[in-house]
């Protein structure tokens, strides 16, 4: 599809439409760094673009072998992921001899002999190339793998005299920080859900310096807690778990998620699917009648998401966080039991229950926010799901402050007031846009205005179209001021183009068309 933006529009007017709600201050300075990439482009386009960037004239080049040296007290794990991406982003033409220094401290890299710069006192990380070679210097075990991964997109092949490949870099100093703590990917797996995809999902996610991935099996992963709970053909531990290897690999947590009110199919409603009832209709109860929602009333269902959670979070490893979802729970309290009960009360008494109970496991628990909603307060678009015949909103006040609420909302662009609702009812918050970049920055935007904890990128049954915008995510929640910088370094076409580029690295398809690019066909089918 062609870009839509008339030819006639300058590039000053495109930045300035897709960056309307920045400050005049912020824009001026991205305005004037793209107009200088129109005259002269950047030596390397960067996602998400660093915050502090001098570029130099020269260059630097690498062929053969060269070195890298880290501290002694530099993390393993870091290591491993250093030596395995090189090989991934050099083709394998340049080995990589890594040596412990005595003279480094943990958070610092020399590569081809460079000296670590010195790093501002607000920055996670100092990058510089220069004739000396390759160097950085990193608060932590995170700022070092943010400064090799942007070391990495300056490289760039060549052939190499005498034959061979040789890769080149441009001088640069870099210093850089995040403007959000929580950087987050919301990944979906469901029944037709390629394995290679959500790795392809989770590695350009921790590459662009996304900090959490939150995994969704879709009635996908085999639970010990109930076997019908996923389908005969759902992935075992085994296989799951190698995605759980490779996020934390990167550098991200894993964040397990289990639908612990509505969405209790875990199947679409769209096609009336029900991952249990189809499998054994005997376990009725655990449900309301139409199998929507779990039955709070039950305590059978209340010891099942227990344990389940249990399991999940024993299968993802340590962390900070546990999902119980909570949203679009539209038949809550329908049966003959519930409706006998206060239906808000037995809201609010679920959802403090269970976070009570993720948090003796050393975890905070996170909810999605549309039940405590009133759908009359807000306009329309906003995800709010409490109403007079379920008027679980009125739980605002009766739902712990030590659950984080993750705000989505999908078809708004504009202002999100109700991040500033949540906070001013003491709930700390996660932004949660979908797929549109109007969406995604609205919500960045109200996110960073809020001081909310950070953002969550949720992708659904859309995984393939999301992809595609991880830089500009990236982008929105890294700096405030390079958000429209980072949709101008790859608009439209470019943009997958630049994507696509660097999951060639860092997960090669070997030749194997369904393992290249972020779809298994080329020609989509018809669908319904």
């Amino acid at each position: 599809m062609k870009n839509p933006t008339p030819a006639s529009t300058s590039r000053r007017e495109f930045l300035k439409t897709t960056a309307a709600a920045l400050s005049a201050t912020a824009f001026s300075r991205i305005a004037l760094a793209a107009e200088k990439a129109e005259t002269g482009l950047l030596p390397r386009s960067i996602h998400p673009y660093p915050n502090k960037v001098a570029w130099g004239n020269g260059t630097l080049s690498l062929s053969k072998r060269v070195t890298l040296s880290v501290g002694r007290d530099c993390d393993s794990g870091v290591v491993e992921m250093m030596k395995e991406t090189w090989q991934r982003f050099t083709f394998g033409a340049v080995e990589l001899a890594v040596t412990r220094d005595a003279a480094l401290k943990a958070g610092e890299f020399s590569l081809a002999g460079g000296r670590p710069p010195q790093r501002d006192a607000n920055a996670t990380y100092a990058l510089k190339v220069d004739a000396s070679g390759i160097a950085a210097n990193a608060a932590d075990a995170a700022g070092a793998r943010h400064a090799w991964f942007t070391m990495l997109q300056l490289l760039d092949a060549d052939d190499a005299a005498g034959g061979g490949l040789a890769f080149t870099l441009p001088h640069v100093e870099i210093q850089d920080w995040p403007t959000l703590e929580f950087r987050g990917l919301h990944l979906c797996i469901f029944h037709e859900t390629p394995p290679v995809m959500i790795e392809k999902a989770i590695r350009l996610a921790a590459f662009f310096k996304f900090t959490h991935v939150v995994l969704e099996f879709w009635g996908m992963l085999k639970l010990d807690a109930l076997k019908e709970l996923s389908w005969p053909e759902a992935w075992p531990k085994t296989q799951a778990g190698k995605l759980v290897a490779i996020a934390r690999g990167m550098g991200m947590e894993v964040i397990p998620m289990f639908n612990s009110w509505g969405h209790a199919t875990a199947c679409r409603i769209k096609h009336g699917r029900h991952v249990v009832l189809d499998q054994n209709p005997r376990l009725a109860s655990l449900f309301e009648p139409d199998g929507w929602t779990w039955c709070l009333t039950n305590p059978r269902s209340q010891d099942l998401l227990r344990r389940v959670a249990d399991e999940l979070m024993e299968f993802a490893g340590p962390g900070q966080y546990f999902h119980i979802g909570c949203d679009e729970a539209y038949s809550h309290a329908t049966c003959d039991r519930c409706r006998q009960t206060d239906r808000v009360q037995l809201f609010a008494d679920h959802i403090n229950k269970l976070a009570a109970h993720i948090e003796k496991r050393g975890r905070r628990a996170l909810m999605w926010g549309d039940p405590l909603l009133e759908r009359a307060k807000w306009p329309s678009g906003f995800a709010a799901n409490g109403s007079p015949t379920l008027p679980t909103h009125l739980a605002l006040d009766r739902i712990s402050r030590k659950i984080i609420i993750n705000d989505w909302h999908y078809d708004v662009k504009g202002e999100i007031p109700t991040l500033a609702h949540f906070r001013e009812h003491g709930f700390e918050t996660i932004a949660c846009p979908w797929n549109s970049p109007a969406n995604i920055r609205a919500l960045a935007k109200a996110a960073i205005a809020n001081n909310s904890a950070g953002l969550l990128m949720t992708t659904w049954h859309h995984l393939v179209q999301s992809i595609p915008t991880l830089h500009f995510v990236a982008a929105c929640v890294w700096s405030k001021d390079q958000a429209a910088l980072g949709l101008r370094q790859a608009e439209g076409s470019l943009s997958r183009a630049a994507t696509a580029s660097i999951l060639r690295k860092l997960v090669p398809a070997n030749g194997k068309f369904d393992r290249a690019g972020w779809n298994t066909f080329e020609l989509p089918a018809e669908v319904d």
